[in-house]
Parts: structure tokens; sequence; C-alpha cells
């Protein structure tokens, strides 16, 4: 038997600051380029064949409660994917690689992000 590691098991291991920062990047990341891929569908659609049933059924879901949602979940992905890559720039430079730099600038990104949301939802929704 080999002194290799083992993995460890999902049930009892302990998710640390930086891998669920660096998952949910990853994870805002795909949901905004699916979301690009989207929107940039509905935009040829709408601007060539304003007239199909799917351009007009989108255009009457625009201004739902669960569009309003969509808004902010986009706003939300983008604001967090956005402050939490300027982290990673700032650690690809080789600042801020210290634990306490790491868990400071993580509270100061989740601040900013509930700030920004905040502001979002008093201005436009």
């Amino acid at each position: 038997m080999s002194n290799r590691p083992l993995s460890p098991c999902l049930q009892i291991y302990k998710v640390q600051v930086t891998s669920f920062f660096s998952i949910m990047h990853r994870l805002t990341g795909i949901l905004l380029f699916l979301l690009l891929i989207i929107l940039s569908w509905y935009f040829i659609l709408y601007v060539y064949s304003p007239k199909l049933i799917i351009v007009r059924c989108l255009n009457a879901l625009l201004f739902t409660p669960v569009a309003k949602l969509a808004y902010i979940l986009c706003f939300v992905s983008f604001v967090y994917h956005f402050l939490n890559g300027i982290r990673h720039l700032l650690w690809d430079a080789g600042l801020n690689l210290e634990i306490a730099s790491v868990f400071k600038s993580a509270m100061l990104l989740t601040i900013m992000l509930f700030l920004s949301t905040m502001a979002f939802l008093f201005i436009f929704i």
C-alpha cells in the first residue's frame, strides 16, 4: 500500500473560505457566459424577426416579478465576479497572499457586494 494521501470525503470535508469563493467565482463566470449567449440570441431574434411568437413571449415576460428576480441575480453575479476577479488579479501580482489578508479581502468583497446590491435595488427595482 502506498503512502499517498486519500481524497477527503465530501460529507466530512470542511469548505474553506478561499475554496468557496473560488467555486462561486467559477459558477458566476459560467452563469454570465450562458447569459451572454442567451441575450445575444434574443437580440438577434428581436432585430431580425420581431414578430416571432417567442420574441413576443419574451417581451411579455421582461416586466414580471420573476424577471426582476433574474435581473437581481444577474447583477449580483456580475458584481461578485468582477470584484472577485480584482481579488484574483491582486493575488496574481503577489499581493494579499497572507491568510489574514485573504479573509479581509473576502469580508470586503462580501460587504461591497451587499452594498452594491442594495444600491441596485434602491435605484432600479
